[in-house]
């Protein structure tokens, strides 16, 4: 008895977090991010000089190439540090880094290192 009722309860769960998921006034690029899981998250690669470090905000100011997957033009900008930065990492030196965005949106470097 105790097994059909689990069944049921597992498959009453699991329909109305589909019937939630499903739910046409839920933000199309919201979904998208819920949807995929931290590990398996997409990416994008890109190199560039880092120009500014602000270590207590835990962000570098890089001014990097284009990123074609995300349709970005070449330009300067501020990135948040999903780690702390390599200590052998300075201003003025050319980097390789990997950007994810997180579920609030923002645009995160999840690795960098020398070019």
């Amino acid at each position: 008895m105790k097994i059909p009722a689990l069944a049921l309860g597992m498959a009453i769960a699991l329909a109305s977090g589909m019937a939630h998921a499903a739910t046409p006034e839920q933000d199309a690029s919201q979904h998208r991010m819920a949807m995929q899981p931290d590990a398996g998250r997409t990416t994008h690669q890109s190199q560039g000089m880092l120009k500014a470090i602000n270590a207590k905000a835990g962000k570098v100011q890089i001014a990097h190439e284009a990123i074609p997957g995300l349709g970005w033009p070449p330009m300067t900008m501020w990135f948040a540090l999903h780690d702390p930065l390599p200590r052998d990492i300075k201003v003025g030196d050319a980097v390789r880094f990997e950007l994810a965005q997180e579920k609030s949106g923002q645009w995160v470097i999840v690795k960098i290192g020398h070019k």
